[in-house]
């Protein structure tokens, strides 16, 4: 593909992927996806697969039974229940474990590390250059627990040649300076700049991670006139993909060092206390917040006790 053209085609394939994690509760269609890019089934499908290297129906299904691994790694709900959120039954879901990892969901369950995990920590520690893992910073005394509005994220999947966290340190800065310009032009209220990867870590395997940078909005009436500019104005020319976050509670951590520097640390410090039991994640999608170049806001969306 010409330059241009694939540019175009990468944010068509933003646009898919953002259609199947807003509705990962429904049966997609391939037909229906077409429909909402405005182009065949057919051109959909081979340009999909040019762009990601594999057939939209397989990422559908990949990323969904991911989606239940990470359940599994790190929160408490049922087997049963993992299943109905990733669109299984409990049998169906169980000979989808088998057959991608040869084990069942609760033996998965208490394996200490994924058959991914050391890849993808070993090449996020050489492309972060992480050397520390911060104990002073990166311990429960020093989260505050916080809940934040519903929202809209409005991202760009950051490029990557197959070395993902190398191509966010990379790009990070010129993605970052366009939307911080967005939030003070639109007078935004409690907006925040974040990254993270829209992935589940460390399931899903290194090369095939997709991070991300994005605006999180809230939906609050003080933004509605943002919300509007932002996807009549900007949003195609920008070149940004949307989803959209439940309200919920999360543990956050305010860390004084940048994205590169704590992102190692944090999934470590996250997986340790999930596996401790010190807390569960209700979502598979922590991320980043970037209120400066070297203070770094973690926000771990977590099952709050009743």
């Amino acid at each position: 593909m010409k330059t241009t053209t694939r540019e175009h085609w990468e944010w068509k394939v933003q646009l898919a992927i953002a259609y199947a994690h807003n509705n990962s509760l429904i049966d997609i269609s391939l037909k229906a996806v077409a429909d909402m890019l405005s182009v065949s089934k057919d051109i959909f499908s081979h340009k999909f697969s040019s762009v990601k290297g594999e057939p939209y129906g397989r990422y559908v299904k990949r990323t969904r039974l991911e989606a239940g691994v990470g359940y599994l790694r790190h929160s408490n709900f049922s087997i049963s229940d993992i299943s109905e959120l990733c669109r299984y039954t409990g049998e169906s879901f169980a000979k989808a474990i088998r057959g991608w990892f040869n084990t069942s969901p609760s033996e998965l369950r208490n394996q200490d590390f994924m058959p991914a995990e050391r890849h993808t920590l070993e090449q996020t520690r050489i492309a972060t250059a992480s050397r520390q893992d911060y104990p002073e910073y990166f311990n429960m005394d020093n989260t505050v627990d916080c809940k934040l509005p519903g929202c809209t994220l409005y991202y760009n999947i950051l490029p990557s040649g197959n070395d993902p966290v190398k191509g966010m340190v990379a790009s990070m800065a010129r993605y970052s300076r366009q939307l911080r310009d967005l939030t003070t032009e639109l007078a935004m209220e409690d907006a925040r700049i974040i990254t993270g990867t829209l992935d589940v870590v460390p399931v899903t395997t290194y090369d095939r991670m997709m991070m991300y940078v994005g605006l999180l909005l809230p939906n609050t009436p003080a933004n509605m006139m943002a919300h509007y500019q932002l996807v009549t104005r900007y949003q195609e020319a920008y070149r940004l993909a949307s989803r959209q976050i439940d309200e919920g509670h999360y543990k956050k951590l305010k860390v004084p060092l940048s994205f590169a520097d704590a992102g190692l640390p944090m999934y470590k410090f996250i997986n340790t206390n999930c596996r401790l039991g010190h807390f569960y994640m209700r979502t598979n999608h922590f991320f980043i917040s970037l209120p400066e170049p070297a203070v770094s806001e973690i926000y771990i969306p977590w099952q709050k006790s009743i």
